[in-house]
């Protein structure tokens, strides 16, 4: 996928979460924000998996460890839902480890809990 069909799918999936706050507002149970942004993401025509397994390589070993990615968007999008008030640096770095396991190039952190999508939704890219 080039860069242009990046980023219109990006757009959709910040489309998605920016309604879901739109409609519920913050300070929900993270499994509602869960199925309400799956749900959006059928409803704009995307396609996702949840759970989706990658195996974890070091050097030329694979290794018996395996990462899980919450969603998959498009197969090109990892995203991440999590139930804090921002979006630490941590998060960010550990986003971006899963990012190379995966041989992906984007990813999306997504926290509900907060006044306005743009507080708590960071979009992290990976040059392969």
């Amino acid at each position: 996928m080039n860069r242009a069909d990046l980023n219109r799918l990006h757009t959709k999936v910040f489309e998605a979460a920016s309604e879901v706050l739109t409609e519920l507002g913050p300070g929900l149970d993270e499994q509602i924000y869960r199925s309400c942004f799956l749900h959006e993401l059928r409803l704009q025509g995307l396609m996702f998996k949840r759970d989706v397994i990658f195996p974890v390589f070091y050097k030329d070993l694979k290794t018996n460890n395996e990462y899980k990615a919450e969603i998959l968007v498009e197969n090109q999008l990892i995203v991440e839902i999590i139930n804090e008030s921002g979006i630490n640096p941590l998060r960010i770095t550990a986003m971006q480890s899963k990012l190379k396991l995966s041989g992906k190039r984007l990813g999306v952190i997504i926290s509900f809990n907060c006044a306005a999508i743009t507080d708590g939704y960071r979009k992290i890219i990976v040059n392969p």
